[in-house]
């Protein structure tokens, strides 16, 4: 049998095994849910999704959900709106946050705002974390709820800062410290090849907007029509962190996972990346490391980042069963066993106050600085613009091919017509 074939009958045999759980399931006056989650940082955090899921469903004899591995944040989007346009979407999904547009677009979800007010409306809300209901907001509704969410942070090496003799209790705070801290953490071998970067930063939309919004610039408008690249601010950028490339204190083109390795493995004494990164790092690492807020230059700003719960146009009933779920999830006490089990951070004032978040973060204090970046520091909404995932690829190809050694001005000026191009239909 070729394997043609044998995917054919297996893919068949999936679909029918579903649809035969589903049915026997509503036979027995279950409401049978499908969740799409993905999995956006480092970590093995499919077994904590399901055993969530599977608590859930023993909680109660009402509603059974599926919990379904959707890969990354830009494939569990893709198969979420593939399966709406096909007629058989997820009934909610975890999906990156930024989506919201897109999914409007397409006319895929439903608003929160009933179920909301029937929990008591502005008390309910009030009880997240207010920078994280910012990008769930659209045209004076609710669309999704928090759940994964972070910021980008700092990680550096206590070990290296001390064996250079930095301080390792004071992490850079500006750009100029970072370039500095950066070159004395460097090592090269006796063949004159870097062994140890200073720093690295991974290709990423995500840490080139807070860096573009440190130097004074802007990257999205508030609407999600527009996205502004070839700007004064984001050569500002670009010459700041060639810069650093050139001096050869921190590789031009590292790609987000081979950054989290190489600081578990000690072959960066500092990295961006997402509070999401934590509980990986912490478990994955024997050095000494410690986390803070992210360096300023011209402001002191972060974004906030993540996955939101989302619910899928269905029917009456399936959508109130997918309500049901989400006010479980987000209880203070499993907000916190997320992060616990994750480092992203609670999305409930309430879960810091649990007992064994508390205890965690007594001992891991590590944990407590993107909520404390938050509180502290400016905090912008993520990139979010209509058809999100081609303007995250254009904005992570063109930063790829400026780091890559591609002419900036000409760089920047195409990529500002292929923006423009993607959302001329928005504005």
């Amino acid at each position: 049998m070729s394997k043609k074939i044998l995917l054919i009958i297996l893919t068949i045999t999936l679909i029918v095994s579903l649809g035969w759980t589903e049915g026997k399931q509503e036979e027995k006056g279950v409401i049978y849910l499908r969740m799409y989650y993905p999995v956006g940082v480092a970590g093995a955090l499919a077994k904590l999704m399901d055993s969530m899921v599977a608590d859930f469903n023993k909680s109660q004899n009402e509603v059974y959900v599926e919990s379904i591995f959707a890969g990354g944040y830009r494939e569990a989007m893709e198969k979420a709106q593939t399966a709406f346009l096909a007629g058989k979407p997820p009934d909610v999904a975890v999906l990156d946050a930024p989506t919201l547009l897109t999914l409007l677009d397409i006319n895929a979800i439903i608003p929160l705002d009933t179920f909301i007010d029937q929990e008591g409306g502005k008390s309910y809300v009030d009880e997240f974390i207010p920078a994280f209901m910012k990008i769930a907001r659209h045209d004076g509704k609710i669309w999704s709820i928090p759940w994964q969410r972070s910021t980008p942070i700092l990680y550096y090496n206590r070990d290296f800062f001390r064996e250079v003799g930095l301080d390792p209790e004071k992490p850079p705070a500006t750009w100029d410290d970072l370039r500095n801290y950066s070159r004395k953490l460097t090592k090269t071998d006796t063949s004159g090849q870097v062994s140890r970067w200073g720093v690295e930063i991974a290709i990423n939309f995500w840490l080139f907007k807070p860096l573009l919004l440190q130097a004074g610039g802007e990257l999205d408008n508030e609407a999600g029509t527009k996205i502004s690249i070839d700007t004064p601010e984001s050569r500002v950028v670009f010459n700041f962190l060639l810069g650093m490339a050139n001096e050869k204190i921190m590789p031009a083109v590292k790609q987000w996972a081979e950054t989290v390795n190489d600081f578990t493995a000690g072959v960066t004494g500092i990295l961006y990346n997402s509070t999401g990164a934590l509980t990986h790092i912490r478990k994955s690492t024997k050095y000494d490391f410690n986390t803070a807020f992210l360096p300023a230059y011209k402001r002191r700003v972060c974004i906030e980042g993540g996955g939101n719960f989302f619910i899928f146009k269905t029917t009456k009933t399936h959508e109130a069963a997918a309500w049901k779920f989400i006010k479980w999830m987000t209880k203070p006490e499993n907000t916190a066993r997320w992060s616990l089990g994750s480092g992203y951070i609670p999305v409930k004032k309430a879960a810091f106050n649990i007992p064994e978040y508390k205890e965690y973060t007594d001992k891991w204090p590590q944990a407590l600085t993107a909520y404390k970046q938050l509180m502290e520091v400016d905090t912008e909404r993520n990139m979010m613009t209509h058809r999100v995932n081609e303007i995250v690829k254009l904005v992570n190809s063109t930063t790829e091919e400026i780091m890559g050694g591609a002419d900036l001005d000409a760089t920047l000026k195409q990529a500002q017509a292929k923006a423009d191009k993607i959302l001329e239909a928005y504005q």
